[in-house]
C-alpha cells in the first residue's frame, strides 16, 4: 500500500513539474511570435510576386498546359467550346487528366457544364496514361453564347498545391 502511494505522489509531483513548466515565462515565446510576424508581411510579398499566373505548369507531380479553345456544336446543335489541354504524368503511377486535375471552365462568371460529344477524341480526359506520357485531351463545355470571353481554371484536384493554370479565350 506505502508502495502505490509512493508511486501516486511520485506521478501527481511529476504531473505539477509539467504543467509548471508549460505555464511557465512565456516571453521567449511571445518573442519569437514577434519576429515570425515580422518576417512574414516580407515573404508574403515574395510569394505574390512569385505567384503569377500562367497557362501552363506543374501542379504536383504533372504538368498541364492550357492550350487551345475551339467552337463546335454538340449532338444537339447546341454552341461548346471545345479547351484543349495537354497533361504529362511526371508522377510514377499511371494518372487520368480528369481524376489528376480539376479544370474549370467559367463564362460570364458561371461555370459550364461539360458537353457530350458524338465525335471520337473528346473521352481522353479519362484515358489512363503511364509515367512520362503525354496526352492532348480535349474537352467539351456548353456555351452560354458565342461572343462572351471564357475562361479556364486548372488545379490539382482534392484540393492538394494553391497552383493554379489560367487562361482567357476571346471568342470574337
Amino acid at each position: 500500500m506505502k508502495k502505490n502511494k509512493k508511486v501516486l505522489i511520485g506521478l501527481m509531483v511529476a504531473g505539477v513539474s509539467v504543467m509548471a513548466v508549460a505555464c511557465g515565462d512565456s516571453s521567449s515565446t511571445t518573442d519569437t511570435k514577434k519576429e515570425t510576424k515580422e518576417k512574414a508581411p516580407t515573404e508574403q510579398v515574395k510569394k505574390n510576386e512569385a505567384k503569377i499566373p500562367t497557362d501552363n505548369g506543374d501542379l504536383g507531380k504533372y504538368h498541364v498546359a492550357i492550350q487551345d479553345f475551339t467552337l463546335a456544336q454538340d449532338y444537339n446543335g447546341a454552341d461548346v467550346g471545345i479547351v484543349q489541354y495537354e497533361f504529362i504524368n511526371n508522377s510514377d503511377k499511371n494518372a487520368m487528366f480528369m481524376i489528376a486535375t480539376q479544370a474549370k471552365v467559367f463564362q460570364n462568371g458561371i461555370t459550364l457544364e461539360s458537353a457530350v460529344m458524338t465525335e471520337d477524341g473528346y473521352n481522353d480526359q479519362s484515358t489512363d496514361i503511364q509515367p512520362g506520357a503525354t496526352i492532348v485531351v480535349k474537352v467539351p463545355y456548353k456555351l452560354q453564347d458565342t461572343s462572351t470571353p471564357v475562361s479556364v481554371e486548372v488545379k490539382q484536384s482534392f484540393g492538394i498545391g494553391k497552383d493554379v493554370l489560367k487562361k482567357e479565350f476571346t471568342l470574337q
